[in-house]
């Protein structure tokens, strides 16, 4: 069934004839962009709807360009008897997903450890190889490409949140100095059924107290949030400061 409704939009859109069908294929392009665009736009990532609508379309609009020269250079200037002239397409299509992997790592932020935005570096990635699918004239082949990358994108979201995820926080707690407390907050952090990673500790002008740093991983979220609320409201520890990592 997919063959013959694939052959029938392919019969139609060959119908239409130069250029409307190359600008049936930059519509697509467009909307396939713009489809996977309107996701990241809803979750406020950097790469938003304008941006995957421009790479969906320019990678479209770049394969459109290359097959146009191929068809139609040598026909109007045939080569010379004997002279062999060997185009490329893959080239074409190479260069547009080496140029948006440049773009991509433009949206990719480390900061404090952490890395993010690799999933909206991927999606640019994807939807640049949507519209060369769609400049290719591989119209089936983008309209199920596009409908994938946004379920991954939107629904496998939810399911990921099931998934047990080992999360790294680093807490930062103040409290009088003593020649145990550090083995103590981690006897304590430990006592909650949270892994403590790395620990470290650092006194300032104030040589009766003391800042002690805990890098502590842990599955239950819920868990840790009751843990540290407990620890602000203790009167030996002073939460200064807490970070997922």
């Amino acid at each position: 069934m997919l063959d013959r409704v694939d052959m029938q939009i392919d019969a139609w859109a060959a119908a239409m004839g130069f250029p409307m069908e190359a600008v049936f294929q930059l519509v697509l392009a467009a909307i396939a962009g713009g489809l996977v665009g309107m996701e990241r736009e809803f979750r406020g990532r950097v790469a938003g709807f304008r941006t995957n609508l421009l790479v969906c379309l320019g990678s479209a609009l770049t394969m459109i360009v290359s097959r146009d020269f191929v068809l139609r250079s040598w026909l109007v200037h045939p080569p010379a008897i004997g002279v062999h002239i060997d185009v490329d397409l893959s080239r074409i299509a190479a260069g547009v997903m080496t140029g948006v992997g440049f773009l991509g790592a433009g949206a990719i932020i480390q900061s404090q450890g952490a890395v993010r935005g690799l999933t909206t570096a991927a999606a640019l990635w994807c939807v640049a190889a949507v519209g060369l699918t769609a400049g290719s004239g591989l119209y089936s082949v983008a309209i199920i490409a596009t409908g994938l990358i946004v379920a991954a994108l939107w629904l496998l979201t939810y399911i990921e949140a099931k998934i047990p995820k080992l999360r790294y926080r680093t807490v930062v707690v103040r409290r009088p100095w003593s020649a145990q407390c550090v083995a103590e907050t981690i006897a304590r952090f430990k006592a909650a059924k949270l892994d403590v990673v790395d620990a470290g500790f650092d006194r300032g002008k104030d040589l009766t107290m003391v800042d002690i740093s805990l890098r502590i991983a842990f599955l239950n979220r819920h868990q840790y949030y009751t843990f540290e609320r407990q620890i602000g409201t203790d009167k030996d520890f002073i939460l200064v400061s807490a970070h997922e990592l």
